[in-house]
Order: C-alpha cells, then structure tokens, then sequence
C-alpha cells in the first residue's frame, strides 16, 4: 500500500525524492538541517562564523550545482509551513513522514498532541493582568525536534493572550540532544518560531547544559541576541554578583 503524504509536505517531499539518484535519504536530511542551522547562527553569531561557514561549505560542495539550488527552495518551503501554522512540529512529522526513524537506531519523535497535553497541564491557568506576567525558561533535556518546547511557548501565549503581551519576551527555551540532527531540527524551529533559545549537542546525562556552557557544541537562536534577552541576562548576572558579595561580607 502507498505512503498517504500529508498535502502540506508534498513539495518538501518532492524535493527531496529530486535528489535520491545521488544521495540517500538520512545523508539529505542531515546536510540540510545542518547548513540551513549554519545559515541562520552565522547571521547573528560571530563566534564560529568561520567553522561554520566550513561545515556548510563542506556540505554544499557535495552536491551537484541543480541540487545546490534545491536546498534554499526546501528551506523557504519550510518557512513558509512554519509561518502558516506554529502550532506544530513541522520538522518532526517530515521526519517521520520521510521515514528516517528507522535509520536514526529506532529514533521516533513524541507526537505534537501529546506535547500541547504535557504543556497544557504546567502552562494553562490564564494570566489576566500583564503585570502579573513574569519572564519562564523551559528545559527539555532530550528535544528531538523541539515539539515539547515549541508547545510550551505556544501554551504560554496562549494563558497570557489575554493581556495583549507577546510570549517572545517571557519565554526562553533551552533544549539538548545527544543527536545532532535532532539538535539542528530543534534549533531551525525555535529561530524560525522567533524563540530565545540555547540548544546543546551531546548527553544530557554525562554532560548536561548548564548556564556557562559557551562552547561550539552550543546553538543560540537569533532571539536570544535581542535587546531584551541581552538586558535581562545582564541583569541577573548582576544580580547574582551582588548576591555573592553580600555573601561575603
């Protein structure tokens, strides 16, 4: 019996079927999901501007030139599903939809509903007064896709739509994987989502995220750089100085 597609994958479908001739199904979906990480962190941070643009270079040069072309139409493929319904995980069902849990050693993605369920249970009491709106971090230790994080920002909005605020400004994610194409999938969808978020490549369990982790197995959504991030991490670190000194008196 054929695969059903769900409509809204058709053309990202296509376009990756396009390419088969030459390549295998996990080596497109992990190249692509990494040069496009790439093409969004080398735009707003400049630490590892230069390894990055590498990778992506690296990756790009294995493709023939009409293949090349394809990439930049399957991303805006995805902008465009994302800006047409944020109440998904987009990447998480093509990911499935494409087959590739099989590949990744039995890797299955938790289903949006039952994320929006899990988020709906922590995040639903409404808030009716802005003033009572205080800034939230979520933590999910092992992503995937971001499902669980993209619901929770969603449910957020959702108990705060109320007050005419905007969950950008309160909600700051951090998310790790021990894969790094669940890693790059979870980073593509919090940055398109507009999301302050830190995502760590690696094993939450021997070596989990932490508030000084800076290395180049961390990725930070373009949000994360905004003026009101910057100023409130400039705050707390501020705080936490002042906290300390008192200590020592």
């Amino acid at each position: 019996m054929a695969k059903v597609i769900k409509q809204q994958y058709n053309d990202v479908v296509k376009m990756y079927h396009s390419m088969l001739r030459e390549h295998q199904m996990w080596e497109l979906w992990q190249d692509s999901m990494t040069m496009f990480a790439c093409s969004i962190s080398n735009a707003f941070d400049s630490r590892y501007r230069t390894e990055r643009e590498e990778i992506y270079m690296n990756l790009i040069s294995k493709y023939a030139p009409e293949h090349q072309q394809t990439f930049p139409k399957i991303f805006g493929e995805i902008v465009q599903q994302l800006q047409a319904n944020p109440e998904q995980d987009f990447l998480g069902d093509l990911y499935m939809t494409l087959e590739l849990g099989s590949h990744w050693h039995g890797q299955f993605f938790t289903p949006y509903s039952v994320c929006q369920m899990m988020a709906k249970t922590q995040l639903g009491e409404p808030i009716h007064n802005a003033e009572d709106v205080q800034p939230i971090s979520v933590l999910d230790c092992a992503c995937g896709g971001g499902a669980l994080l993209i619901a929770a920002a969603q449910e957020f909005q959702r108990s705060i739509s109320g007050t005419g605020l905007n969950a950008q400004d309160y909600v700051v994610l951090y998310a790790q994987d021990l894969s790094q194409v669940s890693a790059m999938m979870c980073y593509l969808q919090l940055s398109l989502f507009g999301f302050a978020a830190k995502i760590k490549i690696g094993d939450s369990l021997t070596n989990p995220l932490t508030e000084s982790d800076n290395g180049a197995d961390i990725w930070y959504t373009p949000v994360w750089f905004s003026g009101i991030w910057s100023g409130r991490r400039y705050a707390q670190t501020l705080d936490r100085i002042f906290t300390h000194s008192k200590k020592l008196r």
